[in-house]
């Protein structure tokens, strides 16, 4: 083979490459940028328009108002390469069509004739609208919610951080939807996300494109109002409630409608109050919304009382998970005393009372932490906590002194309705092997139990027929007291405190605990009465005939 035909088989060769490498290439001649060679790939990629021997302005004219021809004519001039990434650039991708918005990676190379002078240029890049489209829908669905297309919490909390930096007031506005639960029981899921959408929807339309709305997660929406007095963030705030109160939501025939309720703060380097903090008072503004009636706003200043008191209890939140964690929940015991020995000496009943101890030791009492558990509802997870301890406890005990002992155990109504409540207690039962049902009294308040009047007598039931006892604790405090007992399959009531101190202070007071034991006796019932805290109860409590005492007077509480 000649010399001639090697060169000709190598030229061909280096051809082939240029003409089917994936990149687009191609070859631009003089400061007219004429084309002289192109690629597969580029011809592809502009359309498959004739353009050998055309000058790049004639044959491409969309990309010289995208600046293009400016970036070669600054190659061609200077001699230095030019080198971009996923560039923006709209092109005729297919014939006579309309422009298509493509992502490329480009760079210019200049051509040097064997003089040194700059002859043309050398185009090569790739186009990467694909993996730019995948790489900014990615992006765009980490930044936010997939439901409503408002931005999420994560994208929410990294843009309102950024305020921080810039002087200004700015608004908060915490947003709850209420009696949306209603919504997802009765109409299902997709109910509840129909409706989300049309709220996210009414949102977007009332707020400004520099403002910022998000979803935080379930019903939950927030809005910061940039460079915005609290007047008109006011004003707003009740315009949203108004609109969303007037959604005609209807599912399946039957018409839904929900409120709003708004926590509002003003925050920024003018009040020397940082996103974080406008964050949790806003918060605390739109439970206090809530609590106050929902449909309507709350508006948080960092010295207000209320929202001080709130930021308390919900630190107990913190505080009482910690307890659990750290197994600083301590129980004491409290000995009722038989008033009637030769009839109920022969089981000994302690009500179980829980502390908290706090990282220096000290004992903290349940007015201080059973209030802000049942507000913020990890009220359930403390009461299990306990049971599970008097078990332990229990099984713990000599036999012979476990058989002869009863102890009262507090449950709230919440944790007494919650789903599970009875398989609970029946895994403690499995865990706890040595103790026995008829060794423990579940005592509810009067009014957590008529809450939920048949749900709680049925679940009550369904445990006393298992052995257990139940104690309806406050007995007295209710409004219809008596018919409530006839309901309710208890074997004590516990008579509130305040009717047992009134045997002493008032005339009624003795004929009012008569009434309470002579209805319970005629009903095989049990009672105790509470707060003995002094001597001189004790014989007129035997004269009335309660069966049970207890209080200081009798027993001071100590640990089990």
């Amino acid at each position: 083979m000649s010399a001639q035909t090697i060169s000709e088989d190598g030229n061909e060769h280096l051809r082939l490459l240029f003409q089917h490498t994936p990149g687009f290439m191609c070859v631009l001649r003089g400061r007219q940028h004429i084309f002289e060679l192109a690629n597969d790939a580029y011809y592809q990629l502009i359309g498959h328009r004739q353009i050998l021997g055309s000058a790049l302005a004639d044959a491409l004219p969309e990309v010289i108002e995208q600046g293009y021809l400016d970036k070669l004519d600054h190659v061609f001039a200077t001699g230095e390469p030019f080198i971009g990434r996923a560039l923006p650039i709209k092109l005729q991708c297919v014939l006579d069509g309309p422009l298509t918005q493509c992502y490329i990676d480009l760079i210019y190379q200049p051509i040097r004739a064997s003089s040194g002078q700059i002859s043309g240029i050398f185009v090569q890049g790739h186009d990467v609208t694909e993996a730019h489209n995948l790489a900014q829908d990615i992006s765009y669905q980490a930044a936010h919610d997939s439901l409503t297309g408002l931005y999420n919490r994560r994208e929410f909390d990294k843009k309102s951080h950024e305020l921080d930096r810039f002087s200004g007031t700015h608004a908060l506005l915490y947003m709850d939807l209420d009696h949306f639960k209603i919504i997802n029981d009765r109409g299902g899921h997709d109910a509840g996300d129909a409706l989300l959408r049309k709220v996210a929807a009414i949102l977007k339309q009332h707020v400004r494109h520099t403002d910022l709305l998000a979803r935080l997660g379930g019903d939950e929406f927030a809005l910061i109002l940039r460079d915005c007095s609290e007047t008109d963030a006011i004003e707003l705030a009740h315009t949203l409630r108004s609109k969303i109160r007037d959604i005609p939501f209807f599912w399946n025939e039957r018409r839904y409608s929900v409120t709003l309720s708004v926590g509002l703060v003003g925050f920024g380097t003018l009040q020397f109050l940082p996103f974080s903090e406008a964050l949790s008072l806003a918060d605390i503004a739109c439970f206090l919304a809530k609590e106050k009636g929902r449909d309507r706003v709350q508006v948080s200043h960092a010295d207000d009382l209320e929202i001080t008191e709130r930021q308390r209890d919900m630190d107990w939140v913190n505080h009482i998970k910690d307890c659990i964690r750290d197994d600083r929940v301590v129980l004491y015991g409290q000995r009722f005393t038989a008033m009637l020995v030769q009839d109920h000496g022969s089981v000994e009943c302690r009500e179980v009372l829980a502390r908290l101890l706090d990282t220096e030791g000290n004992l903290i009492y349940p007015g201080s932490f059973i209030p802000p558990a049942e507000r913020f509802g990890i009220i359930d997870e403390l009461d299990r906590h306990i049971i599970r301890k008097a078990f332990s406890n229990l099984q713990s005990l000599p036999v012979h002194q476990r058989a002869k002992t009863r102890y009262f155990i507090n449950v709230s109504g919440v944790t007494l309705s919650t789903p599970g409540f009875s398989a609970y207690i029946a895994r403690m039962l499995a865990d706890y092997v040595d103790v026995q049902p008829c060794q423990v009294c579940f005592e509810v308040t009067e009014t957590a139990a008529i809450w939920s009047l048949p749900h709680t007598a049925a679940v009550i039931q369904q445990l006393v027929d298992q052995g257990f006892s139940f104690a309806l604790d406050d007995f007295g405090s209710g409004m219809s007291s008596f018919s409530y007992l006839q309901q309710l399959p208890v074997q004590y009531v516990k008579i509130d405190g305040e009717f047992i101190k009134g045997i002493l202070t008032h005339s009624a007071g003795a004929s009012i605990v008569e009434a309470v034991v002579k209805v319970a006796r005629a009903m095989n019932i049990l009672t105790v009465a509470e707060s003995v805290e002094f001597p001189e109860f004790l014989p007129l409590l035997l004269e009335i005939g309660v069966d049970y005492g207890q209080g200081y007077a009798l027993h001071r509480p100590e640990p089990l």
